[in-house]
């Protein structure tokens, strides 16, 4: 069904959205990220901790496309963060070609100590939809499950990876961390993260196959100060060998 491969690719995108649109403290030189010498759990944890638990609405517009830029489907979308909330939640609203009427909403909750949990509903009626497999991509798409729980954050295995420094997609200087699943995940065998070294927020994420090879990646393109906030004005997500790509564009954020 064409809407919900469109809804489940922005609920993918967004808690890297989140995580790079906090505010906090960090770091505001090379020498102050060195004198802190964090691990790789407290560099993991640092991403967790810049989520912002203020309400926001996020709105733009999901485009995917072939390689080559023919476009397959585009989309407008609302995206209403409340990560502060008892549970951290978020709702994701799918809407029609005019940006007027509901095509579809998806409902992702965090309770404390539990995996995300995730409800569909689409059409007029708002019907349930049932959730698909967790590990598997989303009707092949780049997206799968797993990007839309962002579980990987919350995962206690996780070390610098044996290139432990380096450039994100966009050229942001990085920590390079590997993450390791609790229990196994077919076709992801761990999830190499780039963390921004002053920011401490995720730029890049890359799901890596049984045999250690890179099959999926999101990456930061570009950037906005958006009402005093740093916000991804764009980012890409590609499963490699695939033909095609999806592109998320927010060009607004506003307090709902």
């Amino acid at each position: 069904m064409k809407t919900s491969l469109n809804l489940v690719v922005v609920c993918a995108m967004l808690p890297m959205l989140a995580a790079f649109s906090a505010t906090g403290d960090r770091p505001g030189s090379e020498e102050a990220v060195v004198e802190e010498n964090l691990t790789a759990a407290e560099t993991l944890n640092a991403c967790t901790r810049l989520i912002p638990t203020e309400p926001l609405l996020l709105q733009g517009t999901m485009t995917v496309r072939k390689l080559r830029g023919i476009v397959l489907m585009q989309q407008p979308f609302k995206l209403l963060m409340a990560w502060g909330a008892q549970p951290p939640s978020a709702e994701v609203l799918l809407l029609d070609q005019k940006g007027t009427g509901l095509v579809e909403r998806a409902m992702l909750t965090r309770p404390e100590g539990k995996p995300a949990q995730i409800q569909l509903f689409e059409g007029p009626e708002q019907k349930p939809v049932p959730e698909p497999s967790y590990a598997g991509r989303i009707r092949g798409t780049d997206m799968t499950w797993m990007d839309l729980t962002l579980d990987f954050l919350w995962w206690k295995d996780v070390r610098f990876d044996d290139q432990p420094r380096g450039k994100s997609h966009n050229g942001r200087d990085c920590d390079i961390l590997v993450a390791v699943p609790p229990s196994p995940i077919p076709g992801c065998s761990a999830v190499r993260i780039w963390v921004d070294r002053q920011l401490r927020c995720l730029m890049q994420v890359e799901q890596l196959g049984p045999q250690g090879d890179t099959v999926r990646r999101m990456w930061v393109q570009r950037v906005k100060k958006m009402d005093d906030r740093w916000m991804i004005r764009d980012m890409e997500t590609e499963t490699l060998n695939s033909g095609h790509r999806t592109k998320l564009f927010v060009d607004d954020v506003s307090t709902p």
